[in-house]
């Protein structure tokens, strides 16, 4: 996979990990990054002694740099597995990021792992944080042949099965639930960065004929209705969907995070908006 192809995440905060990684830490350790000094008898290495520093020490001790050490991170990515989100090739869309999130956690030095919940969070689509791709692929496909049913008010259960050090979410929905479960759900993860991507399609409300019968089915609820279209029902069906946006955005908003609306993976739009996170 090329480097185009791979999400390029930064981090506006200090990774706790003591192991080594590609992203700034709170640890000292094998860096390039000066972080402060240390008395030599906390850091026995005499290839660092600042002998200015020791100079000026005024209890004659030596001093010695330590530097700031990289570290690794968990990657997660949470996902609504409702109904809803089993429509308009939005299945295969998941499939797609889970792999590619996946690839790009993994050439950071990252462990990846998956979170996907429907009315509850099954085990079969729970992977805890590793590094190894094969179990990630054999999720991916499944998901993509799935049926997924009901509402994602599973996800509620989801920091249950994440660490207890910081983590970056990467949270897939199409937002068709309840803002007081979303609101939950934002509270219950507030000590992790997480990254909201909402996945909408085109022809749940950009694509509707202007005229014409147009059977339509809450696949949440079940329930199917049909609709007699004309303009006016158009735009009150689009300008419906443009007030939940706010009301998405809003949300998202008043608990730090900035979501981002897709119509597919697109990886390059993804990498925009990472970058903007920390710029």
């Amino acid at each position: 996979m090329l480097e185009a192809d791979l999400l390029q995440y930064r981090l506006p905060w200090l990774s706790g990990a003591v192991y080594p990684g590609a992203h700034l830490g709170r640890m000292t350790g094998a860096g390039l990054l000066f972080k402060q000094h240390q008395p030599m008898a906390a850091s026995s290495d005499p290839r660092r002694i600042d002998l200015r520093a020791s100079v000026l020490d005024p209890f004659e001790h030596y001093r010695v740099r330590a530097y700031q050490q990289p570290s690794r991170i968990d990657v997660y990515l949470l996902a609504d597995l409702s109904a809803s989100m089993g429509h308009a090739g939005k299945q295969k869309i998941l499939g797609t990021l889970l792999r590619t999130l996946a690839r790009s956690a993994f050439g950071y030095g990252d462990r990846f792992g998956f979170i996907g919940a429907g009315e509850r969070a099954e085990p079969r689509w729970l992977l805890p944080a590793g590094m190894h791709y094969e179990p990630v692929s054999r999720v991916a496909g499944q998901l993509e042949s799935a049926r997924f049913s009901g509402t994602a008010i599973g996800l509620g259960n989801a920091p249950a099965y994440l660490p207890a050090e910081r983590a970056l979410l990467f949270l897939l929905t199409d937002g068709h639930f309840p803002l007081a479960h979303l609101q939950g759900l934002l509270a219950s993860l507030q000590m992790h960065d997480v990254v909201p991507l909402v996945l909408w399609d085109a022809s749940e409300y950009r694509r509707l004929p202007a005229w014409g019968l147009l059977p339509v089915r809450d696949l949440e609820s079940g329930v199917s209705r049909t609709l007699v279209m004309r303009p006016a029902l158009r735009e009150r069906i689009v300008y419906a969907y443009a007030q939940r946006r706010q009301d998405l955005l809003g949300t998202f908003r008043a608990f730090g995070s900035e979501p981002l609306f897709i119509e597919q993976c697109d990886i390059p739009a993804i990498n925009r908006h990472l970058h903007q996170r920390t710029a």
